[in-house]
């Protein structure tokens, strides 16, 4: 017996998930809501057209690839405090190089930020050479880069890590 996937199913889901919201949702929620998320809906893309020998194994990768993303690193708001001291920590690690080194560094610098009490990892922040300024969002981190790793958050443009900027 063929299983086939309604669409309208799949739109409700869709629906509830979106209206929920996911703010306030740990990192560890926010990987298991978009694994869930990715999984159905590469199952329900499958589903109809390919075998299951082929579609079970597909949506399961894509669904612990989305997971394993979201649970790394979450992003929100960053409060006007770590704002204020990502911003200080980043200016003054940039002031300390010499021209060829702020020439030879990375666009951004991703600096720590103080964490609050929904961080599960490191808080980091996005600090911008050019502009001078820091980016609104923060991203909570399960695990970070070494000091001085080139790493990629957020925009995905290289990041240099410094830390607390020590």
């Amino acid at each position: 017996m063929k299983s086939y996937y309604h669409p309208i199913c799949f739109l409700l889901t869709v629906m509830i998930f979106g209206a929920s919201g996911c703010s306030n949702l740990t990192p560890t929620e926010n990987g298991l809501l978009a694994a869930g998320a990715v999984g159905a809906a590469t199952g329900v893309a499958l589903g109809t057209t390919v075998s299951p020998s082929i579609s079970i194994p597909v949506a399961i990768g894509s669904a612990l690839l989305a997971g394993g993303g979201a649970y790394l690193y979450s992003k929100n708001r960053a409060t006007i405090d770590q704002r204020r001291i990502a911003e200080a920590r980043a200016r003054l690690y940039y002031a300390k190089l010499n021209q060829s080194e702020q020439e030879s560094t990375n666009r951004y610098l991703a600096v720590n930020a103080p964490n609050t009490s929904n961080t599960q990892g490191q808080a980091v922040m996005l600090y911008d050479t050019q502009t001078q300024s820091i980016h609104p969002d923060v991203y909570d981190m399960k695990k970070v880069p070494s000091v001085g790793a080139s790493t990629s958050i957020g925009n995905n443009s290289p990041a240099t890590y410094i830390g607390s900027g020590n």
